[in-house]
Order: structure tokens, then C-alpha cells, then sequence
């Protein structure tokens, strides 16, 4: 069971680290780039953008991510694996609250909002993109803390992996 929890946990790593590097490819490059044109030119753009990550391969990525460290903690918890189950609880609490809640009660009504149409011009752009990259610098930071976790769960696993194999008799 041991070496199927550690290769769950690298493919939730996996899935953090992707998740992460997409966040962070927004805050600190997409997002300024969009601020360098014009309002309306930013907000047609991200409107495409939205559009365009709704897709099965984003969704999937987004939404199994926290199932998976869910279920992998539950099974190092249920297993007796207490540090590694206890470490990938809080990632998962950390990806849960930092990225799905957020997403889901901040940038996504933003998202709306913008796709309806409701702003129009640079000055409602540049405080309409403030807003909506700060939201995304916090879902940037918790999927990173999550993805620190989840790595030293792994660790924890393999210690704990080598502990058992060199014990004597």
C-alpha cells in the first residue's frame, strides 16, 4: 500500500504543481500583459480567455486535485500513516479554501461580471484586474503552500518506506 500512497501523492504533487504554475503564469504574466493594452481591448481578450479555459483537461486538473489529496489522506490516516495523513489534510484545506472557495466566490462571479459586459473602459479594467489578480496572487500562494505539503508527505512516506525496510529481524 505504501508504494501506491507515495505514487498518489506524486501525482497529486503533479497535479499542485501544475495548478500552481498556472496561477502564477497569470499573476505575473498574463495579467500584466493585459494591463498593457487598452480597456477594452484587455477585457475582449480575458472574456476570450474564460471562455477558452472551460475545457475538460482544465476542469479535471482544477476539480480532482483537491478529491485526490482528500482520498490520499484519508487512506494514510486510515493506514496509520499519521504525519503523511495529517500534512496532506491541511494541502488539502489549504487547495480547498485557497483555490476552489476563492475561485468560486471571487474570480468566477468576476468573471461573470465581465462576460455580461457590465465594465467598459481602462480605469474600470485596471481596478476590475487589481481586484481579480490579487484574488489570483492568494490562489498562486495556496496551491504553492498545498504543493510544499503535499512534497513533504512524500517525504515523510518514503522516511517512513526506509524505516520499515531496515528494521531488523
Amino acid at each position: 500500500m505504501s508504494t501506491g500512497l507515495r505514487f498518489g501523492v506524486i501525482l497529486l504533487s503533479l497535479l499542485l504543481g501544475l495548478m500552481a504554475g498556472f496561477f502564477y503564469a497569470f499573476s505575473f504574466t498574463v495579467m500584466p500583459g493585459l494591463d498593457l493594452l487598452t480597456g477594452d481591448a484587455a477585457m475582449d481578450a480575458m472574456r476570450g480567455i474564460n471562455v477558452a479555459v472551460r475545457n475538460p483537461v482544465f476542469f479535471a486538473t482544477f476539480a480532482l486535485t483537491p478529491v485526490l489529496g482528500f482520498l490520499l489522506a484519508g487512506a494514510c490516516l486510515f493506514t496509520g500513516r499519521r504525519w503523511p495523513g495529517v500534512l496532506l489534510l491541511v494541502s488539502f484545506a489549504f487547495y480547498a479554501a485557497g483555490v476552489v472557495a476563492l475561485t468560486a466566490s471571487l474570480n468566477v462571479p468576476m468573471n461573470r461580471a465581465l462576460a455580461e459586459g457590465s465594465l467598459s473602459g481602462m480605469a474600470n479594467w485596471l481596478e476590475w484586474s487589481a481586484t481579480w489578480t490579487g484574488a489570483n496572487h492568494l490562489r498562486t500562494a495556496a496551491s504553492l503552500f498545498a504543493l510544499l505539503l503535499a512534497l513533504l508527505a512524500l517525504c515523510r512516506l518514503s522516511v517512513e518506506r526506509v524505516g520499515v525496510a531496515h528494521r531488523p529481524g
